[in-house]
Parts: structure tokens; C-alpha cells; sequence
């Protein structure tokens, strides 16, 4: 009898530790992967902020999937800190959270110097919770910007000329770009310049709107190193001028005339600009100079969003 109770003791013993290992044992699947969606990733070195997702696919045992990601410049002679700055590459975490998901984000920096692209070499290191998917490896090539004027005259300034309305000096914050998507941009290079501000307030491009506003339009001529405004342009559909009316702003351009007066013309295209050596200053034409006018019922209203005589732009 002592014998058979012992039994049973040890066979409930045994019978207990197995279920409580079997609550311990990992939950899931455990066939989790990580890895970079692209082998290659290119940017300019104007690019700014940016985000690299990383690819998860199956599901781990556990969670968080935790891991390194180890950048080396390709090159002795350059320094990994010297072209970007990354916001976080160690000890990253992905819950398993489609809403949340894992970026490698970093800084860019655009060095104002003509260069051959640059090339950092990137690996996800010390994985726990998932196995990688492929080498786990990417190239990141950062392509120089400085060489061509069209790319290097994108970027905030200070737009600054006399008043049509009272004569006196007055500036506005213009941003230059290619456009506000990777199509316009596409369709404008070496072609059309977008300029975001004119005598109003620069704001964000909520999702699901049509354009940031106000925006208007330059032609670029890399050969001739000259600008044309754009006349006729529509500046923005959807700001509030206090008049009912309103159905629409056009880029107008303000020149003297034969007689000597100045005058507004939408569809007149003699407003031309250079830029300096430096690109750091963009000169329009003496005596000319950008109006907006507004329409409303199908005419010119008579009222003007804002106006710039002799202009010149600095880079902010």
C-alpha cells in the first residue's frame, strides 16, 4: 500500500508539472520573420526626415519582437555621423500592432557640396521573437543634390519687394519644391518650380484636401540660369477674402508699360528672374513683379490677395 501511495503521489507530481510547463510554454504560431521590404533604398540628401518601415510577416511565440539595426558607412574616409543621424537603432520593439508599425527613421544631411553618392550599408542584428527574412540586409544610397540648379534652388526664402498698393517694403515666407507628391514631381523636374507662399498663411496639407495654399508657379530654364513666372496660374481655390463672390485667385504679373504706369496682366509672361553663383539669392527683372488678383462672378474683382514690386528672394 505505501509503495502504490507513493506512486500516485510521484505520478500526480508529474501529472501537475507537465500542465504547469504546458501553461508556461509560449503561445503562437512561432513563425514570425523580419526584414527590409527592398534590397535598396535611394534619397536625396535634401530628403530630410525619413522613414524606413521593417517587414514583419507570421506571428512569434511571444511578444515583442526586439532588435538591432546596425548602420556602416561604405567608405573609410567618411563618418556614419556625418550623413545621417538616426532616431533610435538599438533595442526596437514591434507589439504586433499593424496600427503601430516599426520604422528605421533618420535624419539626412544635406552637406551644399557637389559629391559622388554615398552609401550606407544596413543590417538587422540581435533579433529575439523571429527569424530573418533573407539576409536581413538593405544598401542606402544617398544621392548627391548639389549639382543640378533646379534641385538646389528648392527650399525656404524670403520673398521681399515694394508694395503696389502703398509703396512701402514688404516680405513674405516662400517655400520652392518640385511639388507636393512623387507624380508632380516627376512631371515638373527641370521643367516647373512650385512655390508655396504668398501673402498668406503658410499651414500644413491636411489629409483629403486638394493643395496647400497659396501656390504658384515658375518655369525653370537650366541653360539660360533664368525663371518665368507663370501667369494665369491658379493660386488657391479655397481661401476666405470676406467677399462672397470669390471663386478664384490668378498670379498675375506687374510690369511698366509703354506709357509708364504699372500695370497687372494674367497673361502676360515678360517676368522673368536669375539666381546667383551662390544660389542664395533669386533677382527677378527690374521694374516687374507678381500680383494676385482675385475673380469673382467670371471677372477680375479689382481686389488683390497681395502684391511684390522688383522682387528679390534670399534663402532663409
Amino acid at each position: 500500500m505505501k509503495l502504490f501511495r507513493n506512486i500516485m503521489i510521484a505520478s500526480s507530481a508529474l501529472v501537475l508539472a507537465l500542465a504547469v510547463s504546458c501553461e508556461q510554454e509560449p503561445q503562437g504560431k512561432g513563425d514570425a520573420t523580419i526584414g527590409f521590404a527592398k534590397e535598396t533604398y535611394v534619397y536625396k540628401e535634401s530628403a530630410g526626415l525619413v522613414k524606413i518601415p521593417i517587414q514583419f510577416t507570421g506571428e512569434p511565440k511571444t511578444y515583442p519582437i526586439t532588435f538591432d539595426i546596425v548602420a556602416e558607412v561604405d567608405g573609410e574616409e567618411l563618418k556614419l555621423e556625418d550623413l545621417v543621424h538616426f532616431t533610435q537603432s538599438k533595442g526596437l520593439k514591434y507589439a504586433g500592432n499593424p496600427k503601430a508599425p516599426v520604422y528605421l527613421e533618420f535624419q539626412i544631411y544635406d552637406n551644399q557640396e557637389i559629391n559622388d553618392s554615398r552609401f550606407i550599408n544596413l543590417s538587422i542584428e540581435n533579433v529575439s521573437g523571429a527569424t530573418l527574412a533573407g539576409t536581413g540586409k538593405a544598401s542606402l544610397e544617398l544621392s548627391d543634390n548639389d549639382n543640378n540648379p533646379y534641385e538646389r534652388l528648392m527650399g525656404n526664402w524670403v520673398l521681399s519687394g515694394t508694395s503696389p498698393f502703398d509703396g512701402k517694403t514688404t516680405t513674405t515666407e516662400v517655400n520652392i519644391s518640385g511639388g507636393f507628391s512623387a507624380d508632380e514631381e516627376n512631371v515638373n523636374f527641370e521643367k516647373t518650380l512650385v512655390c508655396w507662399g504668398l501673402g498668406g498663411e503658410q499651414f500644413e496639407l491636411k489629409e483629403g484636401e486638394p493643395r496647400k495654399q497659396p501656390v504658384w508657379y515658375m518655369s525653370y530654364d537650366g541653360e539660360g540660369k533664368t525663371l518665368t513666372l507663370q501667369t494665369g496660374t491658379l493660386v488657391s481655390d479655397q481661401l476666405q477674402f470676406g467677399i462672397a463672390t470669390v471663386e478664384e485667385v490668378k498670379m498675375a504679373a506687374l510690369y511698366i508699360n509703354s506709357d509708364g504706369d504699372m500695370v497687372y496682366s494674367t497673361d502676360y509672361n515678360g517676368v522673368t528672374a536669375t539666381w546667383s553663383d551662390d544660389m542664395n539669392t533669386i533677382t527677378f527683372a527690374p521694374d516687374t513683379g507678381i500680383y494676385a488678383v482675385i475673380y469673382g462672378d467670371g471677372e477680375d474683382t479689382g481686389y488683390g490677395w497681395a502684391g511684390y514690386f522688383n522682387v528679390t528672394m534670399t534663402r532663409k
